[in-house]
């Protein structure tokens, strides 16, 4: 016959055993340590000062004094010395300290709230299927953090499989994101549950996005389509080509090859066209040639585009003037000096000439003459106007009395000017002139 109970190891009273009552004792004092088994504590490193007869602690790892090496053991006071019962998997105590059950395993003692929860399925006010095997019903679920952040995670098997978020109504899909049996992030939408567009497309490889949501091409200008770079010429390095000002109608920086058609007229080279967009009615333009910096403008006003203006810049203010339908097309101030004198041609067809120095030479008796050429021609006959030297030593032959009014017979190349001798005067004599009259001629350079 054995001498112990093969569960909690409580002694058996032996045949002819003397004494049998230390053994019955010995045997009920176990029962009573053990049978609905509560414990103070855990955590304790050290048994207690002053403990209660029948006071009951488990063991905590790294035991100190009369506890040392009892680490997960049932240690009881019998009022003498310290008993140690060596628990059992499966055995339950109750924790005064933390108010729970104990649960004796292979990791040692555990509370339930400690121990590993599996269930095949779980329902939270729903019903829970062979593929929906956790299923909540509820206004709202919260996962939150514990002391730090909070990671949700979805683990799919292969890279064909799916790890996604599934948004749905009335059990129809319609939005999905996640990896959807590919190694990219993809955001896709539905109308129907059935028909699926990928919106978004996020590349594993560099993270650069494509799909729907995105511009297909430089020039692609669908209303709600998110820009690229390069889109419509926007931070990129080479813009994109247009042939044809007239269809530039987005937004953005282009590149041109003139002569084009809808650019200036007279434009050339390598250009860049600038476009600032209010709806396709409502456009304006600039175009900048990238070898001259030449410059121009345009707007486009209710679906009508006006014609091109030039910029005037620092470069533009001195050279050969021109103008096109009325318009400048060259610098705004143009000068020369030849021999017959200077001129000044402004942009709005104006030009100036004049000369410092002319000498008016006897011709005859009866007046001198002198024949100014233009230092540039005019497009018609000009007015010219004459100032006499304040000089006396000037005049030869004559005296500054003795001549009359300014006669002149102008062409839009030269004018033949005389100056008459005053009724009562003498004859002018030989080797009369008057030398340094100012002449000033005021026309236009251009008919237009």
């Amino acid at each position: 016959m054995p001498q112990i109970s093969a569960i909690l190891s409580l002694p058996y009273i032996q045949p002819g055993q003397a004494q049998k009552h230390v053994t019955h004792n010995e045997a009920i004092q176990r029962l009573d340590a053990l049978v609905q088994p509560v414990v103070a504590d855990r955590d304790r490193g050290a048994p207690p000062s002053a403990p209660e007869t029948s006071a009951r602690h488990i063991v905590a790892d790294g035991a100190t004094g009369d506890w040392a090496g009892q680490s997960g053991r049932i240690a009881i006071w019998d009022g003498r010395a310290w008993l140690f019962e060596t628990p059992l998997p499966g055995w339950r105590v109750h924790c005064l300290a933390e108010a729970t059950e104990l649960i004796f395993g292979a990791d040692g003692w555990e509370s339930q709230a400690e121990r590993p929860f599996e269930a095949a399925r779980l329902g939270l006010n729903a019903g829970a299927d062979a593929n929906d095997r956790l299923s909540v019903s509820a206004p709202s679920t919260l996962l939150n953090h514990d002391g730090a952040g909070h990671r949700l995670k979805l683990n799919r098997a292969g890279a064909s499989d799916t790890a996604s978020l599934l948004f749905q109504t009335g059990f129809a899909g319609g939005a999905e994101m996640g990896l959807a049996g590919e190694a990219d992030f993809s955001i896709k939408t539905s109308g129907d549950g059935s028909g699926w567009t990928t919106a978004l497309r996020l590349s594993s490889a560099d993270g650069r996005a494509s799909g729907a949501a995105v511009q297909s091409d430089p020039l692609d200008a669908a209303p709600g389509r998110l820009v690229a770079v390069g889109g419509f010429g926007l931070g990129a390095t080479a813009a994109p080509r247009v042939g044809d000002a007239d269809a530039a109608l987005a937004s953005g920086l282009y590149a041109m090859d003139l002569p084009a058609p809808a650019a200036p007229a007279g434009s050339s080279g390598p250009a860049i066209l600038t476009v600032s967009a209010h709806g396709p009615q409502e456009v304006a333009q600039r175009l900048c040639e990238t070898a001259t910096g030449r410059a121009w403008r345009r707007a486009r006003a209710g679906g009508v585009w006006q014609g091109w203006r030039r910029e005037i810049g620092q470069a533009d203010l001195l050279g050969p003037v021109g103008l096109s339908d009325g318009l400048p097309s060259g610098a705004v101030f143009e000068t020369g000096t030849t021999p017959g004198g200077s001129y000044l041609r402004l942009a709005d067809g104006t030009q100036i000439a004049w000369c410092d120095e002319a000498l008016f030479a006897r011709v005859s008796t009866e007046r001198l003459e002198h024949v100014w050429s233009f230092p540039a021609p005019f497009a018609a006959m000009p007015q010219v106007s004459a100032t006499l030297p304040g000089a006396e030593s000037a005049y030869a032959g004559l005296a500054p009395g003795d001549i009359g009014g300014l006669m002149q017979e102008t062409g839009s190349a030269s004018a033949a000017l005389r100056l008459p001798r005053v009724a009562g005067a003498s004859g002018f004599a030989a080797g009369a002139q008057v030398a340094g009259l100012r002449l000033l001629a005021i026309g236009r350079w251009t008919g237009g």
